[in-house]
């Protein structure tokens, strides 16, 4: 499972913001997963997810968040929805 945070480069406070929350939810719903900072505007990207707004938020390449700083509760919901069973660490 890949998540990846997109954002401009150099990073916005608002992209770090959200990058820091991806990386709490993600450790605290316990999954084995890569954590991306990824450029929002490089030539790739747009043709790839076509973002406009930032930061944004995309797991396994498909956007959840745009826009806006997501809560921690928000990432940890979708974390749980998407994340395949063999993807969460187990106790």
């Amino acid at each position: 499972m890949i998540v990846e945070v997109f954002g401009p480069e150099p990073p916005c406070s608002r992209c770090m913001r959200t990058l820091e929350i991806v990386k709490q939810a993600v450790k605290e719903v316990q999954l084995n997963c890569e954590v991306k900072k990824i450029d929002a505007y490089s030539k790739s990207t747009i043709a790839k997810y076509g973002l406009v707004f930032t930061p944004a938020v995309a797991i396994d390449g498909k956007v959840f968040v745009a826009g806006r700083i997501p809560s921690i509760d928000e990432i940890k919901h979708i974390l749980r929805v998407t994340a395949p069973l063999k993807e969460r660490k187990t106790k």
